[in-house]
């Protein structure tokens, strides 16, 4: 939400109009490769794990071809929160005004959805968290309308409009083109008390694989998941939120008792994604990294059987945004 003092002081997001202006989209490829195995021991019970992932996913992003003075995803926490609550509030009064002849509407003629504004505009709820409504932009700028002046308004709108910018924003959009292509397989064996009392040790085989191109919910999805800032002076990329879609597979595990069978949902490791998010929050628009990670929580997502976990992992990224 706009704050009264805030509206004159400084234009906190500049436009100009020059060769970059005429990028309006980009897909985003990336691509991941897991290697990896691991043990696990709490006193006699004992397994060794390995697995083989590859993950690969592009997906279309647009951008509006302005140039922005402030960075969207900036590195400062505190800093990208004032950004992007006056960036989204911009948009939003940008669709009051469209909706509204041109002009910013009294807070009078938005009274019906100022209760649910009051909410977007509290710290409590930020654009891009779990917002109540579809257009969080929409509801900032009804708040904002709540505690200023038009004058204050339209002075803050105008100040998009002054040359000067450098970040271009890219966002996804409905119906964008994108592809899937998600490969899991992971294979354990060991000796494993199943009993409530955990007595009874007995030998056990389990393994999971998944395939999947992505089903269209997957692929609608995908097309909302992610948001670039693009630097045109240093040439260089801030990406947030890095998204996998889900991923379910099969798991099958054998015992003395019989096989068991079961549907589950399939992820990198958490050390992985960690790792990815690291390399890709500032990076140049392509590239590959390859590091060796320690995996110390459990490959099948299982921490209830305690003990300790531990193995090392190679993984390979590589990405490209044109």
């Amino acid at each position: 939400m706009i704050k009264p003092n805030r509206v004159l002081a400084v234009a906190m997001l500049l436009v100009s109009s020059d060769a970059w202006s005429g990028v309006a989209e980009r897909t985003l490829s990336l691509e991941l490769t897991v290697d990896a195995t691991q043990d696990w021991r709490n006193e006699l019970q004992w397994s060794k794990a390995q697995t083989r992932q590859h993950y690969r996913i592009s997906t279309r992003l647009r951008s509006d071809g302005r140039l922005y003075a402030d960075n969207l995803l900036d590195p400062d926490p505190a800093r990208r929160l004032d950004i992007k609550q006056d960036f989204y509030t911009y948009q939003g009064l940008l669709e009051l005004k469209r909706e509204f002849g041109g002009r910013l509407p009294d807070a009078s003629q938005v009274k019906a959805e100022i209760s649910s504004a009051t909410l977007i505009g509290s710290e409590a709820c930020v654009p891009g968290t779990a917002c109540p409504s579809s257009s969080p932009q929409r509801y900032t700028a009804i708040a904002a309308l709540q505690s200023n002046t038009r004058q204050q308004l339209e002075s803050f709108m105008q100040s998009y409009e002054k040359p000067g910018g450098r970040w271009l924003y890219f966002t996804g959009y409905a119906g964008c083109p994108n592809q899937i292509d998600l490969q899991y397989r992971a294979h354990f064996a060991g000796q494993q008390a199943f009993d409530h009392k955990r007595k009874n040790l007995q030998p056990f085989e389990m393994d999971r694989q998944a395939t999947t191109q992505g089903s269209e919910e997957d692929k609608r999805r995908l097309c909302d998941r992610f948001v670039i800032t693009y630097d045109t002076r240093a040439g260089q990329m801030y990406l947030e939120n890095v998204y996998w879609p889900a991923l379910i597979g099969t798991s099958q595990r054998k015992t003395n008792r019989g096989i068991e069978q079961s549907q589950v949902e399939l992820s990198p490791p958490t050390e992985v994604m960690g790792w990815v998010s690291a390399q890709l929050e500032k990076a140049l628009p392509s590239g590959r990294r390859q590091a060796p990670l320690r995996l110390t929580l459990p490959l099948d997502g299982n921490s209830t059987v305690l003990g300790q976990f531990d193995g090392p992992a190679m993984v390979s990224l590589s990405w490209d945004f044109h």
